[in-house]
């Protein structure tokens, strides 16, 4: 019985603090998520709208509930790159998307595939809208914070 427990605890000990820069009030920090394009020279912004909290609440899940997948090498080529903005510690920490996979921290999360495919839908909306930033503007805003990777 003592080893089950013991089992249990450290199963959800590691899951629950899978990463150290990112737990449950580190979604409440988040005030802007820049979603780069592929050249990385300009980025969709998400701030204080409806796409944004579903993006910032989305990555939130994964990486706080989803299961990790062990000895994966994420390729992050042509994977989707994020900046969470975090102003109050004037720090980004950074995520990468692809097909089912989320990864940060170094550890790759399975994710929902129709969750994934449905953020990848509302970025090409936004950028076939025109609401794509600047380098100049990108470069501008990220001066801002400290640890931008």
């Amino acid at each position: 019985m003592i080893k089950l427990l013991f089992l249990f605890s450290t199963l959800f000990i590691s899951s629950a603090f899978a990463s150290e820069r990112y737990d449950s009030d580190t979604v409440n920090d988040i005030q802007e998520i820049y979603w780069l394009n592929d050249k990385q020279d300009g980025a969709i912004l998400y701030a204080r709208h409806a796409g944004f909290v579903q993006l910032k609440n989305v990555i939130d899940n994964i990486i706080l509930t989803s299961q990790q997948i062990e000895n994966h090498q994420f390729k992050i080529e042509n994977a989707e790159k994020l900046l969470l903005m975090l102003p109050a510690s004037k720090e980004s920490l950074v995520v990468y998307m692809r097909d089912n996979q989320l990864f940060y921290g170094g550890h790759t999360y399975i994710a929902d595939k129709e969750t994934i495919k449905e953020l990848l839908r509302i970025n090409k909306y936004r950028i076939e809208k025109g609401d794509e930033i600047s380098h100049q503007l990108l470069k501008k805003a990220l001066l801002k914070y400290k640890n931008i990777t």
